[in-house]
């Protein structure tokens, strides 16, 4: 059996665990909510607020995807600022609508490869880009939680919470590590698990150098051009500071009393929780997250966090609907697209 055989008989199988993970997530979620409750705590939002949240969703987009373009213009990579919105768009309606192994980050680096000639560089961007959005977006929670620690938020329990205590649930605990160690261990000496980790290998052994001295040329970009990081911290601020101030707009109609300091420290926790592929598009686990935290940190009940846990997967889902339209368009390909090109210009593939 070749390689790609291999590779398209494996990913049903990574598909089927992150579905799994995610419809317990979502049954567990359903067990503890009174959803005629969060019907009508729903009825209590008014459109306008609704259409404000959608809005803003929708704008930090167009941020993140100047961030992006802004990186690869000081990097030399020149394409068009709405080539860049249109990829940004794209990745984060694969991210939420198609439920495969293919994230919205690769989606934006197999495309934008074929925006320039510059093509590892651009690929390149797309992981540099994430990385510092993740590095932006734990800032953000630590200055936020050093901030709420000295009005002595996190160090109560303000009701009983969805799960409890960690203390109350020891068992749960040591039931979640021995499935993860399960599942690593059962990675390892697979051989599923060691197929993809040889298919990684040689991945990195093929492209391995050139990337290499491609991170050494953006090291001296990064020496050359200091206010760059800064730069890109600053906009991952802007366009994440709006959402979850948008949030909390919505909390406060929903009828949720935490503090605004509360959100900005468990949004962008849960933000970071909900992109590590355990689930699909992180269903069931963000939700989850989010009740146990504002019930025990935000003062409100399980149906209400349910509430604002599903309003923002509404307003991704549909701030992901411009990503449908620029694929059908086929506005995410350059107008010269050809259906050959180089990863590493040298070796040319489908």
């Amino acid at each position: 059996m070749t390689e790609y055989q291999n590779k398209t008989r494996n990913k049903p199988i990574s598909l089927i665990l992150r579905a799994g993970i995610a419809i317990i997530a979502c049954i567990l979620i359903a067990s503890k909510v009174d959803f005629r409750q969060v019907a009508r705590d729903f009825s209590g939002i008014s459109i306008t607020v609704l259409s404000i949240i959608v809005a803003v969703f929708i704008f930090s987009q167009v941020i993140l995807a100047f961030r992006w373009w802004f990186f690869m213009r000081v990097w030399d990579i020149q394409i068009p600022f709405l080539s860049a919105v249109n990829l940004t768009f794209l990745g984060l309606y694969f991210n939420n609508f198609l439920p495969g192994a293919v994230g919205g980050d690769v989606v934006r680096a197999w495309y934008v490869a074929k925006h320039t000639h510059k093509r590892m560089p651009a690929i390149i961007s797309v992981i540099v880009d994430r990385v510092l959005a993740l590095a932006g977006t734990f800032l953000i929670a630590l200055i936020a939680f050093l901030l709420a620690g000295r009005k002595d938020m996190f160090t109560r329990q303000r009701t009983s919470g969805m799960f409890g205590t960690l203390t109350e649930n020891k068992t749960l605990l040591f039931i979640a590590v021995g499935i993860a160690t399960v599942i690593i261990i059962g990675i390892v000496v697979s051989p599923f698990g060691r197929n993809k980790l040889n298919y990684i290998y040689q991945k990195l052994l093929n492209h391995g150098k050139n990337a290499f001295y491609q991170l050494l040329q953006l090291g001296v970009v990064f020496l050359k051009k200091p206010y760059l990081a800064p730069a890109s911290l600053i906009l991952t601020f802007i366009l994440q500071g709006l959402v979850i101030i948008s949030l909390w707009m919505l909390g406060k109609e929903i009828g949720i009393p935490a503090d605004l300091e509360v959100y900005f420290v468990i949004l962008p926790v849960m933000w970071v929780i909900g992109s590590i592929p355990i689930s699909i598009s992180g269903w069931g686990i963000v939700e989850g997250g989010m009740i146990a935290l504002f019930t025990q940190f935000g003062g409100t009940t399980v149906e209400k966090a349910m509430t604002l846990a599903l309003c923002q997967r509404a307003a991704w889902l549909i701030a992901s609907l411009p990503g449908l339209a620029v694929y059908l368009s086929g506005r995410h390909l350059p107008a010269n697209f050809t259906q050959q090109f180089s990863v590493d210009d040298k070796k040319t593939i489908s």
